[in-house]
């Protein structure tokens, strides 16, 4: 299917399954965070993966309405996908690790070695940026007024 094609109900399908598993894993690590090294860390792990799983449900059942060039719809989608995966994955590997110097609140009390701690740094910044990215061109693409 060509990037600006869509499905008949104008979803995105994309964006639909990477949420429906973004959501199912956070309803998984919910079941385990005492099990990590830092279960505070988890469990915002957790809670960041079912909101972020949710949101990206919302964005694919609403992006018929956004109106941007294909290729900036290619890089809104996976810069959400992106940037909310890789949030998760930065918490998950701070509560894994004991990260704690990008996230002092749930990381109270917890170290990890330098590298680590660089890892996890690198990862929420980064998926900061793609997250943020992502949501300001779906905003645009909401905001403007289709061409048909």
């Amino acid at each position: 299917m060509a990037e600006s094609a869509l499905p008949p109900h104008g979803m995105d399908k994309a964006l639909l399954v990477a949420g429906a598993a973004l959501f199912l894993v956070g309803l998984v690590q919910g079941a385990v965070v005492q099990e990590f090294a830092n279960p505070r860390m988890a469990l915002s792990a957790h809670l960041t993966a079912a909101q972020s799983g949710t949101a990206l449900m919302v964005a694919g059942g609403v992006w018929r309405a956004v109106s941007l060039h294909r290729h900036l719809l290619r890089a809104t989608r996976w810069s959400l996908v992106g940037g909310m995966v890789g949030l998760w994955l930065g918490l998950t590997l701070a509560a894994v690790t004991g990260a704690s110097r990008m996230l002092p609140i749930a990381g109270r009390g917890f170290s990890a070695s330098a590298s680590e701690e660089l890892a996890v740094s690198i990862i929420v910044v980064g998926s900061g940026a793609l997250t943020i990215k992502g949501w300001a061109l779906l905003l645009v693409g909401l905001l403007r007024r289709r061409a048909d």
